[in-house]
């Protein structure tokens, strides 16, 4: 169980198509700014996706919104995420090397964006809180991995190798996006399970 939750939740941070635009946003740093902004932006995410972890359910109890709702809502947004992926999007964008690079944009929204906080409130009603706890925690150590790796990881799969996987990745956030939809939907109306 923890593998499945930590599986949906890597995919959708997606830290190897990260890979690219962490090297963008790091060119010309010395490795130790790059190691502290690497540190500075799991560091941002995990606290990101920790607390919605802790406070997910207050929030939709507090502004009285049912979780299927926010499973079509979610789904959507994570396919509005892949589709971006897919049309390029997110390598695209113009990324320059500064000082806290790593907090915004790479800690969020890159890795803990609204996909991930979204992946993260969904995943909490299909398994227990200990193990969301501890797919959050191994998926933040093996953005972590990917990303201190990732000069050795863009040199051996190249700029179209990193786009193509990219894409897949992107494909299987569309798939779960559709689940989490899907999901959503029979929850709201209890017919469609029939």
């Amino acid at each position: 169980m923890v593998a499945k939750a930590f599986f949906m939740l890597f995919v959708v941070m997606d830290p190897p198509g990260n890979v690219p635009i962490f090297i963008a946003i790091t060119k010309g740093m010395s490795r130790e700014e790059r190691k502290r902004e690497l540190g500075s932006a799991v560091l941002v995410a995990a606290i990101l996706l920790f607390t919605f972890a802790f406070l997910g359910k207050a929030i939709l109890f507090a502004l009285n919104i049912e979780l299927a709702s926010f499973k079509v809502a979610g789904g959507i947004l994570l396919m509005f995420i892949a589709l971006d992926i897919l049309g390029g999007g997110a390598s695209e964008r113009k990324l320059r090397a500064t000082a806290g690079v790593g907090a915004v944009p790479m800690g969020t929204p890159l890795l803990a964006g609204p996909g991930a906080i979204t992946t993260v409130m969904t995943i909490l009603q299909s398994f227990s809180d200990i193990v969301v706890l501890l797919a959050i925690a191994a998926a933040i150590f093996a953005t972590w991995l990917v990303l201190s790796l990732s000069e050795q990881i863009y040199r051996i799969l190249g700029e179209k190798g990193s786009s193509v996987l990219s894409k897949v990745i992107a494909i299987i956030v569309a798939a779960i996006a559709v689940q989490f939809i899907a999901d959503g939907l029979c929850g709201l109306f209890p017919v469609l399970n029939g």
